[in-house]
């Protein structure tokens, strides 16, 4: 851990005006309206229709953190900005940062929830139902997720697995990752309805309509997941933070119930230790869900334990990185 000292406490305690530029620029196109050429700030703010005052103050603030250049009243993109910053690829990062410009307000109520717990939260997240907000952060995950489902397909077993449930799969970047490792694994990503819409993109895109069937399902929510029972492993990846203990363990009984004997269940989750003392990713993650959900973070032993209650077997746990511990379990 770096040494804390004048210097760092003060870049922490900074760090939100450095963050909110960044995500303005974002969030308001500055970044795809310079694209590769070099812009004076009054193209820019013409043709985002923008002030020209504080265009011009920010595209300087932008200098002043590296992600812009300036000569001779022109500014033009970093490099790595521009690769990253400049368009919805998925190897970008413009949803992502779209999604955390959403959540960037929401984190002012932290003061207040810390006094008076999470009824003093503003109006629930609308990361489900606004069709914006859903669009940047399930592509935002595909953005950080796909190099993840690719170690979490290195390291799975994917042997005799004819038919795999992906529920809450977002992108389905795990289909894509998994199904270059098998390519005889038929897959039914599960989802709410607003992500199925931009999971059959992706589908479509790299061509797995044919292996991937896309399910509307409201799988917190239903009694059950209404997506058969003859499934050889299923995929519980980064949703389980979303929701309270119990609703964590009801869907964890319905997954039980889809799979086939010796079946298995793969959770994929930014876990804690189960001294609850790191990795840091986890423990920072857990403020994010107190602030926006009914959630919270787990240990890995938490969830091996939450498996066990509900039937499974032969439960092992294995940390891929900070932001991500496999917990796997048999029926």
């Amino acid at each position: 851990m770096p040494d804390i000292n004048q210097d760092r406490i003060i870049s922490m305690a900074a760090g939100f005006q450095y963050s909110k530029i960044l995500l303005t620029a974002n969030e308001l196109g500055i970044f795809k309206a310079v694209g590769d050429k070099s812009k004076t700030p009054a193209q820019v703010s013409g043709a985002l229709k923008l002030d020209p005052e504080a265009t011009d103050m920010l595209m300087r603030a932008l200098v002043g953190l590296g992600l812009m250049t300036y000569k001779a009243g022109r500014f033009t993109n970093a490099p790595d900005v521009q690769k990253y910053l400049t368009g919805d690829g998925d190897d970008g990062l413009a949803c992502i940062t779209r999604h955390m410009n959403h959540l960037y307000s929401r984190w002012s109520d932290l003061d207040d929830i810390m006094k008076k717990g999470r009824t003093k939260r503003r109006a629930p997240s609308k990361l489900l139902t606004d069709r914006k907000q859903n669009r940047d952060f399930i592509c935002g995950m595909f953005e950080i997720g796909y190099d993840t489902a690719k170690a979490v397909a290195d390291a799975v077993d994917m042997t005799g697995v004819a038919k795999m449930a992906d529920i809450g799969g977002g992108p389905a970047q795990y289909p894509l990752a998994l199904s270059r490792k098998n390519p005889d694994t038929k897959f039914v990503l599960a989802d709410y309805p607003n992500t199925v819409k931009v999971a059959r993109e992706y589908v479509s895109k790299y061509g797995l309509k044919d292996r991937v069937k896309l399910v509307n399902c409201e799988f917190f929510d239903v009694k059950e997941l209404g997506i058969g029972n003859d499934y050889d492993l299923a995929l519980l990846s980064q949703v389980l933070h979303a929701v309270s203990d119990d609703k964590c363990k009801e869907l964890i009984g319905k997954v039980y119930r889809i799979l086939k004997a010796g079946g298995r269940i793969l959770i994929n989750e930014n876990a804690m230790d189960d001294d609850k003392a790191g990795p840091p990713p986890p423990l920072i993650f857990a403020i994010n869900m107190l602030i926006n959900t009914a959630g919270r973070t787990f240990t890995t032993g938490e969830l091996a334990a939450w498996l066990r209650q509900a039937g499974f077997k032969s439960v092992k746990v294995k940390r891929l990185h900070q932001r991500s511990a496999l917990i796997e379990g048999r029926k």
